[in-house]
């Protein structure tokens, strides 16, 4: 089997570089016989998307499983779209990562491990948050405070979105539904943007 592992370095000893989009480069071992290849990431430095790009790499290179330490969500729904499995939360020296795999004591993760803004679930939808935040206090307010609306690992926990984080957002047939269903839009969309650019600033600031 061709399993990649996010690297710091170009061979089996070399760690794995817990980020997975901005890591320096991607390690496809065959599981089989322990032969390997590794890559530049060529999309360590960009400034944006560089956790769907990577995905796209590693996906179109045949892997069939991804050991990393931390992904993103929209990098795991591009995994999820081609199969492929992913290990999250590793470490370690990737010869001794490889082996836990191929004894089958590694499990495949479900939903990323970085946090995704409020409100960037599907267009239309009633608000809630990313199923799989972390809670811990940061929340899925992109560290705004709202810790109350994580919850480990569970997937549609449901939060009311804020306007800037002040005013809940009224719910679906409050009023005209119609103008509600707008409005509720509306706020999502001025929430997310701001948020957005929160997060990438701390993105970079982490890489």
């Amino acid at each position: 089997m061709k399993i990649a592992v996010s690297s710091t370095g170009t061979d089996l000893s070399a760690n794995v570089d817990e980020r997975f989009g901005r890591c320096r480069y991607f390690l496809f071992v065959e599981t089989d016989d322990m032969a390997f290849e590794a890559i530049d990431n060529t999309n360590a430095d960009l400034t944006s998307s560089a956790g769907i790009q990577s995905a796209g790499i590693v996906a179109d290179a045949g892997a069939k499983v991804v050991i990393t330490g931390n992904c993103g969500p929209k990098a795991m729904q591009v995994f999820d779209a081609a199969n492929v499995r992913v290990i999250l939360g590793q470490r370690g020296v990737i010869r001794d990562v490889v082996e836990k795999f191929k004894k089958g004591e590694l499990d495949a993760s479900i939903g990323g491990n970085l946090q995704q803004p409020v409100g960037a679930g599907s267009v239309g939808a009633s608000p809630m948050s990313w199923g799989s935040g972390r809670g811990g206090g940061r929340g899925m307010g992109g560290g705004r405070g709202r810790g109350g609306c994580g919850g480990g690992m569970g997937m549609g926990r449901r939060c009311m979105a804020t306007d800037g984080g002040t005013q809940p957002v009224q719910p679906r047939g409050a009023g005209n539904p119609a103008n509600q269903q707008r409005q509720q839009l509306q706020q999502q969309a001025d929430a997310l943007k701001q948020q957005l650019a929160e997060i990438e600033n701390k993105i970079r600031d982490l890489t």
